[in-house]
């Protein structure tokens, strides 16, 4: 078998995650409220009147128009995908040969990595200043020097809640040669998209998702936005009926009701500002501003958290830093009863440890 699989692939890890087995999960950027029951009862009944027997609209054209209507851009500039992922592998089929250049910012999403990988091309991953300000001159530079077909901006930021200025965002997009994918996957939560730029930037992709704001995660519906050449080149690389008759359905019905829905983004973050007020007033930790539904905070008893909130059944994101003596936690924002058992669990680390 070792001599059947590609170089490239010998050594990537793969991607896993933690089986959802635990009363609260605050590792995944989730929303923390569910699908309202009456729009699932609609969806119930819509199936019941949709034939499984048949392939899906391999365009999605209900779900275009919605879309559409939901971001202002035309339908010719969007596709759909299986979550943003499969987006972000499409434009790496489309546009990335073996050995060509992407460039991003980190700490960020790991799968512009993982994607850059299997496509066999030279990642660049361009570290963040302190504070974790990304190093907009540094990023430039790599793309312009190495002729980067991809550069990467996650706007807000995963993991560390940054958010792009205005005046940062048109830097790059004026001097970099490469598609620029600005990725907006939280951008509900902070409100300032740039989906207004895709006219004058023809070389502007954004990624969008169903997944954190709308709290539709288990349907895996991602989408892009962008000028109709580079929409209709990802066509050229999508699957036939790669978003089944499922997902779009419940997508559209999402979307038509998305003023109720999305009325949680404003419970979302006022218990985003209280937990980074408690955390703050703990005076032990590295905080970050957050742009986004999570907070980001580099501690030295971050193992120490995320064992005590493992104890108490709760899953929280940890990243260890090898060469440190800091890790990092990030947290998403549960409701308020789980945001407040989880800061009390923290609130007990550090005393215990102080």
């Amino acid at each position: 078998m070792e001599t059947l699989v590609r170089k490239n692939i010998k050594n990537l890890n793969a991607y896993k995650v933690d089986a959802p087995q635990y009363e609260i999960i605050v590792n995944a950027n989730e929303s923390p409220y569910d699908f309202p029951m009456a729009l699932k009862q609609q969806f119930c009944d819509e199936i019941c009147h949709t034939d499984l027997n048949r392939y899906p609209e391999a365009c999605f054209p209900e779900l275009l128009k919605e879309l559409s209507d939901y971001t202002g851009v035309y339908a010719e500039g969007i596709i759909c995908g299986s979550g943003s992922d499969e987006i972000i592998a499409m434009i790496n089929q489309a546009f990335v040969n073996p050995g060509d250049v992407i460039v991003s910012h980190s700490p960020s999403f790991a799968m512009y990595d993982i994607w850059a990988t299997i496509a066999d091309a030279k990642h660049i991953r361009v570290n963040d200043l302190p504070d974790h300000q990304p190093d907009i001159d540094t990023m430039i530079d790599e793309a312009c020097e190495n002729n980067a077909k991809l550069v990467f901006l996650c706007n807000p930021n995963n993991p560390t809640g940054h958010t792009f200025s205005r005046d940062d965002i048109l830097k790059i997009l004026d001097a970099v040669p490469s598609l620029v994918i600005l990725d907006e996957a939280y951008i509900e939560f902070f409100g300032k998209s740039s989906v207004d730029l895709i006219t004058k930037y023809p070389r502007l992709l954004i990624l969008r998702t169903l997944s954190k704001a709308f709290g539709l995660a288990g349907i895996r519906c991602g989408y892009a936005l962008g000028n109709k050449e580079i929409i209709d080149v990802l066509y050229k690389v999508k699957g036939p009926y790669n978003l089944n008759v499922l997902t779009q359905k419940i997508a559209v019905i999402a979307l038509k009701n998305r003023v109720s829905i999305l009325s949680n983004l404003e419970i979302l973050k006022a218990e985003r500002e209280k937990a980074m007020a408690f955390l703050e007033a703990l005076n032990a930790f590295k905080l970050y501003p957050s742009g986004s539904n999570f907070i980001y905070f580099e501690a030295p008893q971050a193992e120490e958290i995320y064992e005590a909130l493992l104890q108490n059944n709760i899953l929280i994101k940890y990243f260890k830093d090898e060469a440190r003596e800091t890790g990092s936690i990030r947290f998403s924002i549960g409701t308020p009863q789980e945001n407040q058992k989880i800061l009390a669990i923290i609130k007990e680390v550090v005393y215990n440890g102080a």
